[in-house]
């Protein structure tokens, strides 16, 4: 009898980890947010549920069945290890998976997560926010056989619901910003990203310092208008910070408040922790607020920095190719020119022009001509340096400034550039692939010449002519002998 045996692949076993990962996740949370808030924060806010949603929705993808299984296991056992009844703790974890079930099933349609970067985003957050806690509240006090719901004060639901509430106000997007995961949009937004190299930088410090010193205000002063001194320095936070600082921010500022006056740092009255229900309903409206509109703010503003952005770029970037305009290349050419390295280096420039193109365009249409432009393009662009300067200065001719180049490393890049232009193949109504090859124009540039920009493009297309009059698919160096078709930097290097 042959022996079977059971193979735990990735596609068998990768659900049930992640499936065991969410729970173990769920659990923790609860038993954290539990044990480390005091008495009187958990009375306000509660982070867990928002906190989970927040993990699943960068987790990305849909959940199996068994995930949400194992998820309310887990929160169920969180509540049972704490002490809680048996039949509470069912109905209390059932009442948290149907909340967190809700808010992660509203946000989830709406993905990907670039739209974070707008204000109805965070409008759509907060509306998800609230119907969970709606449920949970509500799911868990109709739950309740011995209970009487009717008998429950409306102040209490409401404190209730806004404690859950918060909890989504000032935890969701903080977790939905932190670097790394999965999340669509984000890796390539890379001014959001932080960067150790700013924090030498004093002025990156101001709004974590005016934040301080308005929440050292708070409770110093105390007061009903406690909570609108951090208000301020929320708002140029917002103004001043990425949106992903300006979240943290408000989250700090939350806890910080729960904890300060939880430990008693403000100069209130005695009895002000002894809040009834409507106090805490105030305080928990105040503290959401505080948080809630500077993150509106930074969401604005990061929207009208991304479209500022798509503009800029629209104008600087080519629709076809996507490579530098030529205003945008131009203007980045002089800027490279003016900033020239010490000797043997200078700054290279090429001009580049596809051969035969106009013969190609006849032959097999527009459509085939701008394919081979997309794919000129990208070749180009994957050989080259990121600080190199690639653009279209119209039709079929490209320009490339090659900034801290020596002569010899130049004609290098040409000649590599040749042969990777040369090993295009691309297919259009036909078994047979078109083939492509370029002409290079070279000038080089270095300290002691005098030369503007337009007298060095005018000497690229020089040699870019001569290149094309020798027999084209060859690079030439203005000033010097015409390299050959296979191209030779060995003979710059023993001139230079």
């Amino acid at each position: 009898m042959n022996q079977q045996t059971i193979s735990l692949d990735s596609a068998f076993s990768r659900p049930i980890v992640q499936a065991m990962w969410v729970a173990l996740a769920a659990f923790l949370l609860v038993l954290a947010s539990q044990l480390a808030l005091p008495a009187f924060a958990r009375s306000l806010v509660w982070p867990a549920n928002a906190v989970l949603v927040g993990l699943l929705l960068r987790r990305g993808g849909p959940l199996r069945i068994l995930s949400w299984g194992l998820l309310g296991a887990g929160l169920f056992l969180a509540h049972l290890s704490l002490g809680v009844a048996l039949s509470w703790a069912v109905i209390d974890s059932l009442a948290d998976l149907a909340g967190i079930r809700l808010a992660w099933w509203i946000l989830a349609r709406f993905w990907p997560l670039d739209n974070l970067r707008a204000p109805r985003a965070v409008v759509r957050m907060l509306l998800a926010g609230l119907a969970a806690s709606a449920v949970t509240v509500v799911f868990g006090r109709f739950a309740h056989a011995e209970a009487d719901f009717a008998a429950v004060p409306l102040e209490t639901i409401i404190s209730g619901v806004l404690g859950q509430w918060l909890g989504y106000g000032i935890f969701l997007l903080p977790v939905l910003l932190l670097p790394g995961g999965t999340l669509p949009g984000l890796d390539r937004r890379l001014r959001d990203r932080i960067s150790l190299r700013h924090l030498g930088d004093w002025s990156a410090w101001i709004p974590g310092l005016l934040l301080a010193i308005s929440l050292l205000s708070c409770f110093l002063l105390g007061g009903p208008g406690a909570l609108l001194l951090p208000f301020a320095a929320l708002l140029y936070g917002a103004y001043a910070c990425q949106q992903r600082t300006a979240a943290w921010l408000g989250l700090l500022s939350a806890l910080c408040i729960l904890f300060g006056f939880d430990a008693g740092w403000a100069r209130v009255p005695d009895n002000l922790l002894l809040l009834s229900a409507w106090g805490r309903v105030s305080l928990q409206m105040g503290i959401l607020l505080l948080v809630a509109v500077p993150l509106l703010v930074s969401s604005a503003l990061a929207a009208r920095s991304d479209l500022i952005t798509s503009l800029n770029r629209a104008l600087d970037h080519d629709d076809l190719t996507q490579a530098l305009s030529r205003p945008a290349f131009m203007r980045g050419a002089q800027e490279y020119l003016q900033r020239i390295p010490p000797a043997p280096y200078g700054n290279g420039l090429m001009m580049l022009d596809i051969d035969h193109f106009k013969q190609l365009n006849d032959r097999h249409g527009h459509a085939a001509g701008d394919n081979v432009l997309c794919e000129f393009t990208r070749i180009i662009r994957e050989a080259i340096r990121p600080e190199d300067l690639f653009g279209r200065l119209g039709g079929e001719e490209f320009g490339l400034v090659l900034p801290n180049c020596s002569l010899v490393e130049t004609a290098e890049v040409a000649e590599r550039l040749r042969v990777c232009v040369g090993q295009i193949q691309l297919y259009h109504d036909s078994d047979e692939p078109l083939r492509i090859t370029v002409s290079i124009g070279v000038v080089h540039h270095r300290q002691g010449q005098s030369a503007d920009l337009d007298q060095l493009l005018l000497q690229a297309d020089q040699a870019l002519y001569r290149a094309k009059r020798q027999g084209r698919n060859r690079y030439c160096v203005h000033g010097a002998e015409a390299a050959s078709t296979s191209g030779d930097p060995s003979q710059l290097r023993q001139s230079a």
